[in-house]
């Protein structure tokens, strides 16, 4: 890993009242601009990856990115917040209507994420709904980026964050080429794209994680960068194997975890304690972890914390999914009001920051 002052900048002049916020790595951690270290404990802000193509809206509601919204995710002690990206809308293509698309789009994920980062909380951003590169728009999860837009996609995204290092990028959601394997084969596809020749299970041509990040290192972005493997980013047994090759050596390693229920907990591959200790606990000396999203889906919480203990345990970062107003039984949903109430499934994570002394139960 490179030296701490590759990636961060100096402390820029602001009002007393704007907190500062800045990220980078230095060895296995990620590191603030004073270069002391830190593990990112947030949540997903779910709404901005599929209102603009199937609501005709930006957000999800005009509470989601509301300031008592972002107030009550401080008060939960968050430092991190998770939004999640459209490549249509983001790029303006495929059809989405011009007054969500575009440079609309774009000005109100910049004033979101600015809003995020005046509270005090970094801002990860990443590809959540990607497109197969033809005329259909992004409504959904692909197997794997197309090469027609997502370059163009992480230039564009690089372009406009470039100079904000409180931004982390997550080059794509949840990979899951070769039929959601977890071989050797699937992590080459997720390193390389089509052009590595070894991608199977859907037909268009697919961009890799080191053409992302070369197109985000071209623009001179030296922002860290995640980058997950294959199984919906549940895996990371092969991760320093098939990582992409950074100039500047910010990269973390993202993955998501998922338990389904007492009785039947296997949602995910890093569901149990034996992939903690034998995959996450090693790599986690090496690189920085984000677990870019976790969850339990019976609407409890029972599961993932022991869970949060391991990774706090091993300076592994976490954001939950989600930060937003739904049904807790059709997806994991923090909050039953945006100005912070927890759900069932909330009350455990809330509980658990509160006793790290992050946040407050009131």
């Amino acid at each position: 890993m490179v030296a701490l002052g590759l990636a961060c900048s100096p402390r820029p002049a602001v009002a007393a009242a704007a907190p500062v916020v800045s990220i980078a790595i230095s060895g296995s951690h990620l590191v603030d601009w004073e270069g002391e270290q830190v593990v990112l404990r947030g949540a997903d802000t779910s709404g901005t990856e599929y209102a603009c193509v199937s609501e005709n809206s930006i957000f999800d509601g005009d509470e989601e990115a509301s300031p008592s919204s972002i107030a009550a995710m401080r008060s939960w002690g968050f430092n991190a917040a998770r939004v999640e990206l459209n490549e249509s809308c983001w790029l303006g293509v495929q059809g989405v209507k011009p007054a969500y698309s575009g440079r609309a789009y774009q000005e109100a994920i910049e004033q979101y994420v600015d809003a995020l980062n005046a509270a005090g909380m970094y801002v990860i951003v990443d590809m959540h709904f990607s497109s197969t590169g033809g005329a259909k728009k992004a409504t959904r999860q692909e197997p794997m980026p197309d090469e027609r837009y997502a370059p163009a996609f992480w230039s564009s995204v690089a372009e406009a964050f470039k100079g904000n290092p409180a931004v982390i990028f997550d080059l794509f959601n949840e990979p899951y080429p070769n039929r959601n394997t977890d071989s050797e084969a699937a992590w080459k596809c997720d390193l390389d794209g089509s052009a590595g020749g070894t991608c199977k299970g859907f037909k268009y041509q697919a961009a890799g994680m080191q053409q992302l990040l070369d197109s985000v290192r071209a623009t001179g972005a030296t922002n860290v960068v995640m980058v997950g493997g294959p199984q919906y980013a549940g895996d990371l047994d092969r991760w320093l194997q098939y990582e992409p090759v950074d100039p500047l050596h910010q990269l973390a390693a993202s993955i998501h975890i998922y338990w389904k229920n007492p009785k039947e907990p296997e949602y995910s591959p890093c569901y149990d304690s034996a992939c903690w200790q034998e995959v996450l606990a090693p790599l986690s000396a090496q690189v920085p972890i984000v677990v870019g999203e976790f969850g339990e889906l019976d609407c409890g919480d029972t599961l993932y914390p022991p869970f949060l203990d391991f990774a706090d345990s091993h300076a592994i970062s976490y954001l939950g999914w989600a930060w937003f107003v739904g049904s807790c039984a059709r997806e994991p949903s923090l909050i039953s009001s945006y100005s912070g109430t927890p759900t069932a499934y909330g009350v455990g994570y809330r509980e658990h920051l509160a006793a790290l002394g992050l946040g407050s139960l009131e």
